[in-house]
């Protein structure tokens, strides 16, 4: 049996709003058998690319937050159940698979056309499944994600205002050795009927060196884009990026139990905890919407991490 609750606050960002003081994000009763297959029911992680199950232990985290475009502060969990379980291929060739089912809901914030639009959507009868690649080369695999969910309300709306299922992709590749790393994971979201419209595509690259057991030397690149729609109007659709974010960092650890870090930011881009110009509409033909100016920050970040 396992529990987690979570605190925490997240800056001036929109998303306090919706994030409760103390979150379950975990509430779980997992049954490990011999042959390696392992059956998780409950408020349990969602299997999703590299690191959404171990995203919030700091100590085994290269940053404070990994691929910020990719996880965001959301889809942390799954209310359901999660099977897994490995295959072995034949010459050092294997397979981690899992098959989930259940519900969970989605937590972000997306600037826009108005300006800044806050997601608290609660989505069910979610199934999907993650397939891990692990290669004869130690340290290096790949991995695909599937799932596809209904959001709600649903059954309560009269059909024609029923939204289509949703599909979310992600692609993961990492190369792990003993004094040098590599990853990047590429997720999408793609739902096409209006008033439900979603097509947002991110990614990170990230990698580093570890001179010493100790000190981790990183950097990473993550950057989203999403489609703007002008419902109603005939002004065509606007690829909007979000924010293109540059990390360099590093990270002590002197013991695998504690972990600083500090890192450095450039944030380039339209996502940000208060409003930036984003959208110029259009005022005469052809009507045709145009991006303003991309905003910019910079900002440092300093952690400490405890494990026990």
């Amino acid at each position: 049996m396992v529990t987690q609750l979570l605190h925490r606050k997240i800056g001036s960002s929109p998303l306090n709003a919706i994030t409760p003081d103390i979150d379950p994000v975990w509430a779980f009763y997992e049954r490990r058998f011999d042959n390696g297959t392992s059956v998780k029911v409950g408020r349990n992680p969602l299997p999703r690319g590299l690191f959404n199950e171990i995203r919030y232990i700091g100590t085994l985290l290269p940053t404070f937050r990994v691929g910020n475009a990719v996880y965001g502060e959301t889809l942390e969990y799954l209310d359901g159940a999660v099977v897994r379980k490995p295959f072995e291929l034949g010459s050092d060739w294997k397979l981690d698979v899992s098959a989930f089912a259940g519900g969970y809901s989605i937590k972000a914030q997306l600037p826009g056309a108005t300006g800044i639009s806050t997601i608290d959507s609660r989505n069910e009868n979610s199934f999907g499944t993650q397939v891990f690649l692990n290669t004869p080369i130690e340290g290096v695999r790949v991995g695909a994600f599937y799932n596809n969910y209904l959001g709600t309300p649903s059954a309560t709306l009269p059909e024609a205002q029923r939204p289509n299922r949703t599909t979310t992709m992600m692609y993961s590749a990492e190369a792990v050795f003993s004094k040098v790393f590599a990853r990047s994971e590429l997720t999408t979201f793609k739902q096409t009927k209006a008033p439900n419209f979603v097509d947002f595509t991110s990614y990170y690259v990230q990698g580093g060196i570890t001179p010493t057991d100790k000190i981790t030397f990183v950097t990473e690149y993550s950057s989203g884009t999403n489609v703007v729609r002008f419902a109603g109007t005939p002004i065509p659709d606007l690829n909007l990026p979000l924010n293109n974010d540059l990390t360099i960092g590093v990270a002590y650890k002197p013991n695998p139990q504690v972990a600083f870090k500090l890192e450095g930011h450039q944030v380039e881009g339209y996502s940000f905890d208060r409003p930036v110009p984003s959208i110029i509409p259009p005022t005469a033909p052809p009507l045709v919407a145009r991006l303003a100016p991309k905003s910019k920050t910079y900002f440092a970040l300093a952690s400490v991490a405890f494990t026990f």
